[in-house]
């Protein structure tokens, strides 16, 4: 755009001088040829090369701007005819910058292109005060001053329109991310909901098959949850549940084989009183131990009306090839062969296709050979 500008205003000043309406010699016509270029040529090279991007603007409007208010000012010195017809170049020029200048530089700007014009008049006085005609310069300065003030008004104008615009994109950004957020929460806990949990597995199943890496799966339950809303009430259950999952979050962040804030890895609950951990990269065993690390956390906490509970959980490790359903299916037969065991456990499902099931009883995994499911 702005190179645009230039052959433009050039080619203007060229058709002036062709029919002697600029008063300019070859060689000064092709010192600013060549001084149009190279300050083309400079902002060129900055922006190509990144140099650019260091700046605190790295679209250089000011710079760009302020050495075009010069060469206009050169331009302009050179005719008196058309002098008054060539002003409105002080505005194009300040008017490039409508997107990208605060008011405060629009300002500087504008006064910079009034006191150019002053030193070109002034110029031509002490050069030539015979041709000098005081009323004429006064009148155009006037106008000057007038276009500049209504360019910096609108340039403030579109300035203040797009801050409005940016903070309006702002906060409609923030408020698509927190309604996406609360889609994918469960409203009791607070953490993923079971639609939530369903797509990242889908998403960590695509990965596992992509690269050749392996994932875990955790669920967990409430051992007797009904009893205890039946003896305590459905408000301190949903507090008990409420409570389990920030103790589920405290620990399972804690723990060295996951990082909640990670890609793909999340905890969320799963329906009722069941919930489900995602363990990318995270074989049986390393499932097995983040389970039991939870289990022994819950089995030790005081809940609310100093209630205490246990949980059971069962643990699948992906097998290449296999969908979503069948690594769920396999994990929920683990978690039902621990409670059908006697609870408060952690089970494993098989490695491999009619591999037995095995629990963990106080931390030692013992493998049940006579259990099918």
């Amino acid at each position: 755009m702005a190179s645009a500008s230039y052959v433009m205003w050039i080619g203007l000043g060229a058709a002036a001088k062709s029919v002697g309406l600029l008063e300019i010699s070859r060689e000064l016509f092709y010192f600013v040829l060549g001084g149009i270029a190279l300050s083309n040529l400079y902002f060129y090279t900055m922006i190509r090369t990144g140099l650019n991007k260091r700046l605190a603007d790295p679209s250089m409007t000011f710079q760009q701007i302020l050495i075009a208010l010069c060469w206009s000012s050169v331009l302009i010195s050179t005719t008196d005819e058309l002098r008054g017809a060539m002003l409105p170049v002080y505005v194009v020029t300040i008017l490039f910058g409508v997107f990208g200048l605060t008011t405060r530089a629009f300002i500087g700007l504008s006064a910079f292109a009034l006191a150019s014009y002053v030193g070109v008049i002034g110029a031509e006085y002490y050069l030539d005060g015979s041709n000098f005609n005081p009323m004429r310069e006064s009148l155009s300065f006037a106008i000057l001053a007038a276009s500049m003030i209504w360019a910096v008004m609108f340039g403030s104008y579109v300035t203040s329109l797009k801050n409005a615009l940016k903070s309006h994109n702002t906060e409609l950004k923030e408020q698509v991310t927190n309604t996406s957020r609360e889609a994918s929460k469960d409203h009791l806990t607070q953490t993923f909901n079971r639609r939530y949990m369903m797509d990242s597995l889908s998403r960590e199943k695509a990965r596992a098959d992509r690269v050749g890496s392996t994932f875990s799966l955790c669920i967990f339950d409430l051992d007797h949850f009904k009893l205890l809303n039946d003896e305590h009430g459905h408000l301190v259950g949903d507090k008990v549940l409420t409570d389990f999952a920030y103790l589920a979050r405290r620990e399972l962040r804690a723990s060295d084989m996951i990082d909640l804030e990670g890609e793909g890895r999340c905890f969320g609950r799963f329906g009722g009183e069941e919930f489900l951990c995602l363990l990318p990269s995270t074989d049986r065993n390393g499932g097995r131990r983040c389970a039991e690390r939870l289990r022994l956390a819950t089995s030790r906490a005081e809940f609310e009306n100093k209630v205490r509970v246990t949980l059971s959980a069962g643990v699948a490790e992906y097998r290449p090839g296999e969908s979503v359903t069948d690594t769920l299916r396999r994990a929920d037969e683990a978690l039902y062969f621990a409670k059908q065991t006697g609870r408060n456990k952690v089970a494993c499902a098989g490695r491999g296709e009619g591999d037995p099931i095995s629990d963990t009883i106080a931390g030692e995994v013992v493998v049940l050979n006579e259990f099918r499911s």
